[in-house]
C-alpha cells in the first residue's frame, strides 16, 4: 500500500510539473489536457496519504503540502470553465433579424462508416455555415447531399486526416485554402456575408495535435499567424475548428489574448467533444472563438455521430456597435515578442 500510494504521489507531481517546461516537446505538451483528472488523482493521493501511508510526520507534511498546492494549480486552469467563474463572451441582448448565424463544427472521423447519422445531424439542427474536419474523398462523395440545402462551399478533402470542407447558406467571398506551415495541413479563410449584408471574417482551422514524434510548435505556430492575422485586419472574425489543443493551454490563451478573441465556454462549462467513445478522458478540443462583435445566443455540444469528436455548435449574434466581451486582458510587451518567436520558431 505504501509503494502504491507514493507511485501515485510521483505521478500526479511529475504530470503536474512536466508543463512548467517551456517546450513544444509532445510528451510535455500532452499533460496540458488532462488537468481535471490530475486534480482529481492529486486529491485522492492527499487522501490515501493522510490516511494510509505510514512515515514520519516531518516528512508526511511536507508530502501533503506540495500535493495540496499541486492540486490547486491544477485548479486554477480549469475553474475558468466552471460557473464559479464569470462569462467572458457576454450573451447577446439584442435584436436577431438579419444578423444571427448558426455554426456547426464537427471532426467527422475519416474512418467513420457512418455517414449518415452526420446527414441527419445536418438536417436535424440546420445550421447556417457547416465547417468540417477529416472528410476524405469518400466523405466529399456523401457530403455532395447536402449541397442543394448548402449553395456555397469550399471543398478540400484529404486522405490524411486532415482534409476541410466548409459548407453555407451564406455567401462566401475572397475564398482561401492556406497552407500556413506545412503543405499537407490546409487551413480555410473566407468572408461571410450575413443576410443584413455585412461581412465577417471566418478562419477553420485543423492543426496537429501533440503525439509521439510530432510536438506543437507547427500547432502553435499556425494559431499564432492567424491570431496575427486577426489583429492586423480587426475585422469582426470568428475562428473554428478542432484545434487539438484545450482552452486553457498557454498557446491557446496567448492567441485569444493577443487577437482579443473570446472562448465562450468560460464561465459556462467544458462541452468536452473528446473523447467521444472514452467518458473519463474527454477534453474540448473543438473550438469556435471570436471578436467582441458577436453576442452568444446559444452553444451546444451535439449528439454522436459516430465519431471520435461530438459536434459542437454555436449561435451568435452579430453587434458590430457593442463590445460583447468583459474582463479580456491585454497582451504585453513580452507577449507580443513571444508570439513573434513562436512564428519564427514554427516556420
Amino acid at each position: 500500500m505504501r509503494i502504491s500510494i507514493l507511485i501515485l504521489c510521483f505521478i500526479v507531481l511529475i504530470t503536474t510539473g512536466l508543463p512548467l517546461i517551456n517546450s513544444g516537446a509532445w510528451w510535455i505538451r500532452i499533460f496540458d489536457f488532462p488537468r481535471v483528472q490530475i486534480a482529481t488523482l492529486t486529491l485522492l493521493a492527499i487522501i490515501l496519504a493522510s490516511v494510509f501511508l505510514d512515515i514520519k510526520w516531518e516528512f508526511k507534511l511536507p508530502l501533503l503540502l506540495i500535493l495540496s498546492v499541486s492540486m490547486v494549480y491544477q485548479l486554477q486552469f480549469i475553474v475558468v470553465y466552471t460557473p464559479l467563474c464569470k462569462t467572458s463572451a457576454k450573451d447577446s441582448n439584442k435584436p436577431v433579424a438579419g444578423s444571427s448565424l448558426t455554426l456547426l463544427v464537427s471532426n467527422v472521423l475519416m474512418k467513420n462508416e457512418d455517414k449518415e447519422s452526420f446527414h441527419t445531424l445536418v438536417k436535424k439542427h440546420n445550421p447556417d455555415i457547416v465547417l468540417i474536419n477529416e472528410p476524405d474523398n469518400a466523405w466529399a462523395e456523401s457530403i455532395g447531399k447536402l449541397d442543394q440545402d448548402y449553395p456555397y462551399s469550399i471543398k478540400y478533402p484529404l486522405e490524411n486526416t486532415y482534409g476541410m470542407i466548409l459548407l453555407s447558406k451564406l455567401p462566401l467571398t475572397e475564398s482561401e485554402v492556406n497552407f500556413l506551415v506545412r503543405d499537407d495541413v490546409p487551413s480555410i479563410f473566407t468572408k461571410i456575408t450575413l443576410p443584413s449584408g455585412s461581412k465577417i471574417d471566418f478562419y477553420g482551422v485543423h492543426p496537429e495535435p501533440p503525439q509521439p514524434g510530432t510536438d506543437t510548435y507547427e500547432r502553435d505556430t499556425e494559431l499564432l499567424i492567424i491570431g496575427k492575422k486577426i489583429k492586423e485586419t480587426r475585422n469582426p472574425t470568428i475562428v473554428a475548428g478542432d484545434m487539438n489543443d484545450v482552452g486553457w493551454s498557454g498557446t491557446s490563451k496567448l492567441f485569444r489574448k493577443y487577437s482579443r478573441l473570446v472562448d465562450p465556454r468560460e464561465g459556462r462549462g467544458f462541452y468536452n467533444t473528446y473523447n467521444a467513445s472514452v467518458p473519463l478522458f474527454r477534453f474540448p478540443l473543438d473550438h469556435i472563438f471570436y471578436s467582441k462583435e458577436f453576442g452568444l445566443l446559444a452553444l451546444k455540444r451535439l449528439e454522436d455521430i459516430g465519431s471520435d469528436h461530438f459536434p459542437f455548435m454555436i449561435n451568435l449574434n452579430y453587434e458590430p456597435d457593442g463590445d460583447n466581451t468583459e474582463g479580456l486582458e491585454k497582451t504585453d510587451a513580452d507577449e507580443k515578442a513571444e508570439v513573434e518567436e513562436k512564428i519564427e520558431e514554427g516556420k
